[in-house]
Order: C-alpha cells, then sequence, then structure tokens
C-alpha cells in the first residue's frame, strides 16, 4: 500500500500522518479527506505501520485503529511510543471498549481518543492539536538538548583548559564518535557527542605526576593502576545526578567493556548506552593505535582483527575517517599567534614546567585567551610547533573565535 499522492504541490511541507488500518478502503478515505492539509501516508496493519516508522523519516502523528488482526492498536501504539516517542498518538474505534481504551492511553499514552465513524472535520481538528503538540515538544525538546550540550562543551573547556592531560583526548574522541554516529544513522547524537567529550571526567581526581605518567605512556604501578581504572565509575557518579545525562553517564561507565551480545532483547535506553560505550571503546583504541604510530588502515586492521573486542560495525565506519580537509603543514610559531584550530605538535608549557596544554590538542579560542594572560605576566613565552592547515575549510574555521 502506497501513500496518497493527490496533487498538491505544498504536500512535501505539510505535517506527516501515518494512518493504521487493516481495512485499505477506510485508509484511503481518510488519506484522500485529509491530504491538501497534510502529508499523509498509509500502512495496512499494524506490522507494516511499525515497519515505516523505523524506516521513514519522523511522523508528527500516528492514527491506529483499535481492533486489527495480530496486533491490536493498544499494542501498536504503545510500540510506536518505544520506536519513536516523539510522535504524537490517536487511537480510532468503532466499539465503545471503555477497558480497551484504558489500556490504550495506559500503555500507547495516546493524545486523543476518537470514536467512529468520525467527521472529516472534527479529524482535522484532532490532528491541527495533535501537530502543535508535536512541535511544542519537538521544540522544547532541542532547545533543552542544545542548552545542555552548550554548557557541557563550555564546561569541557574549562576542565581542559584546568587539566589538560585529562582531557587533551576529548575533541578526537568527538571527532570519532561523531563520524561513526553519522555512519550508522543514530538519533539522538547529543548524548553520544557528550559522553564523548566528558569520558575521562573522572581522571580530574586524579593527581598530576599520575596524569603526567599516563599521557607520557609510562608503565603504572598496581596501586595507581587501579585508581586509573576507577575513572568511568567516578565521571558517571559526577554526571548520573544531572537531569537527562543519566544515560551518558551510563555510557562512560561501560566504555570498558567488551560489546553485549546483539541478538538480545534490549530496552531502547539499555540499546543507548551499549551503542555509546561501544563507541568510546572503538575510538579509543583506534585513538591509542593512533599515537602510537599506527597509521589509520593499520589500526582499523588490528582493531578488526578482534570482533570480540570491538564492534565490527564501528570499525568499518572508521574506514572512511578524515580528520581534517585539505593538506597541512608544520610550523613553529610565537606562542602569542596561537589561534583556534591549530594542533599542538608538542606540550605547552609555562616557564615553571607547568602543562598548559598537550599534544595533540586541538587550540581553542579559550586557550588562546588563556595564553595570552600567561604572556603577560611572564609565565609562558617563546615558541611552539603547530600543525595548521593551508586550505580555504582549515583557514576559515581558524577565523573564527568559537568555543564550539
Amino acid at each position: 500500500m502506497t501513500s496518497n499522492t493527490s496533487a498538491n504541490p505544498t504536500r512535501n511541507d505539510n505535517p506527516r500522518i501515518l494512518f493504521v488500518d487493516d481495512e485499505p478502503l477506510v485508509l484511503e478515505g481518510l488519506c484522500r479527506s485529509l491530504h491538501r492539509e497534510f502529508n499523509t501516508d498509509m500502512a495496512e496493519g499494524p506490522e507494516a505501520g511499525l515497519e515505516k516508522i523505523r524506516k521513514e523519516a519522523a511522523y508528527s502523528v500516528v492514527v491506529s485503529d483499535m481492533r486489527m488482526p495480530v496486533m491490536d492498536g493498544a499494542e501498536f501504539l504503545s510500540r510506536v511510543r518505544t520506536l519513536a516517542p516523539d510522535s504524537i498518538r490517536v487511537m480510532l474505534t468503532g466499539y465503545a471498549d471503555m477497558e480497551a481504551a484504558m489500556r490504550a492511553v495506559n500503555d500507547g499514552r495516546i493524545f486523543r481518543f476518537l470514536n467512529k465513524p468520525c467527521s472529516a472535520e472534527d479529524l482535522t481538528l484532532t490532528l491541527r492539536a495533535c501537530v502543535a503538540q508535536y512541535n511544542l515538544v519537538r521544540r522544547e525538546k532541542e532547545l533543552l538538548e542544545k542548552t545542555l550540550s552548550g554548557a557541557v562543551r563550555v564546561m569541557s573547556e574549562v576542565l581542559n583548559l584546568a587539566n589538560p592531560v585529562a582531557f587533551n583526548k576529548g575533541t578526537r574522541i568527538c571527532q570519532y564518535v561523531r563520524h561513526i554516529g553519522g555512519k550508522l544513522c543514530l538519533s539522538d547524537m547529543w548524548r553520544y557527542e557528550i559522553a564523548a567529550m566528558l569520558f575521562e571526567l573522572g581522571c580530574f581526581t586524579l593527581t598530576p605526576d599520575l596524569l603526567e605518567s599516563i599521557h607520557a605512556g609510562k608503565p603504572l604501578t598496581p596501586e595507581n593502576e587501579r585508581r586509573y581504572l576507577q575513572h568511568p565509575k567516578i565521571g558517571h557518579d559526577l554526571l548520573d545526578r544531572i537531569p537527562r545525562l543519566e544515560l551518558v553517564a551510563d555510557m562512560i561507565l561501560q566504555q570498558n567493556e567488551v560489546p553485549t551480545d546483539l541478538q538480545r532483547s534490549l530496552t531502547p535506553a539499555a540499546e543507548s548506552v551499549r551503542l555509546g560505550a561501544q563507541m568510546l571503546r572503538v575510538s579509543l583504541a583506534f585513538d591509542r593505535l593512533l599515537n602510537n604510530g599506527s597509521e589509520r588502515q593499520e589500526a582499523l586492521a588490528a582493531l578488526g582483527r578482534d570482533p570480540a573486542q570491538y564492534d565490527a560495525k564501528m570499525v568499518a565506519a572508521l574506514r572512511d575517517y578524515k580528520p581534517r580537509r585539505g593538506p597541512t603543514e608544520m610550523r613553529t610559531i610565537d606562542v602569542l599567534d596561537l589561534s583556534s584550530g591549530m594542533i599542538l605538535n608538542e606540550d605547552l608549557r609555562s616557564t615553571t614546567g607547568m602543562l598548559l596544554a598537550a599534544k595533540g590538542q586541538e587550540v581553542s579560542h579559550a586557550l588562546t585567551l588563556a595564553v595570552r594572560n600567561f604572556v603577560e605576566n611572564g609565565t609562558v613565552k617563546g615558541k611552539v610547533l603547530v600543525i595548521v592547515g593551508t586550505g580555504e575549510t582549515w583557514i576559515a574555521k581558524a577565523a573564527a573565535p568559537s568555543l564550539s
């Protein structure tokens, strides 16, 4: 069964509505009466409806009949809530079945319950209210997620300045995670990116000498190894107190765990945590191999040979990862000439030996301001080795004073 395609040049810009019923004539009648105002789609039966929701772009509203074979409307809308929690759900039924209606409300969290036959006017008014609710929820969610992500980015910048050894990898890991998530078409990428930015949050509690040893790749004593391995739990406990970051906290906690059995049934929340933790695990291993001198293809081959330890799909997603566009070159510049987008090719230290930024760290606007302050009080001077881009893409990025 295909969607209604009656002529309307602007229908693709209209709110997307999915109608689910086991009677084709009912579906065609609904779509025909509403297509001028809404971008209508239809599915013959609940299983076809779930398949469309998995594969198609998001629907603003999902309207389901109650009485259908194999799966009734209450169970169907409950599954819709799991697959597409933002979609507003509406129940249509020709039966005055109060028990079924209550089950649909409780399990599917439906927005409206309408009895058949329902006039086109009443259905239109209901759908308009549903679309308004959908837009309201999406705007509030987007505002909250952008605010939360922005606050975390600022916090990450501050932590980087305060403890560059503990947080020098965040930018690189975030790039890997963003690339993997894009290749796997994952939603809610903001959670995965925050986990990548803060995966070493627990390292903030470690002593400077231990962090220096870790940064230098020196062997650790058993006691220091134990302290270092505690950082995912410490980071988890700190973030778990913040509303809406509970799943991010769990991703960080599980960053060192081996891949789980993908065949077992997982809740959406548990699956999100599994994906985030495995992206961190793969990204960290990939970054470690690169920093130890492996070429990109060598690193990917090494990870690919151990599918029991590293998720094969995520490793494959990194095959076409390119960290930079355009040519680059190495330069020795005065510390006052540092600008956003450059990559440090050596540790940046004060005259007293304090580490300000670690090798491999991308220079941020906040770091350039901090360096200027250190230069003014005489605790930073001289030159530093950096990697800069010579292409237009890099130059444009370096010229933008942004914390993002």
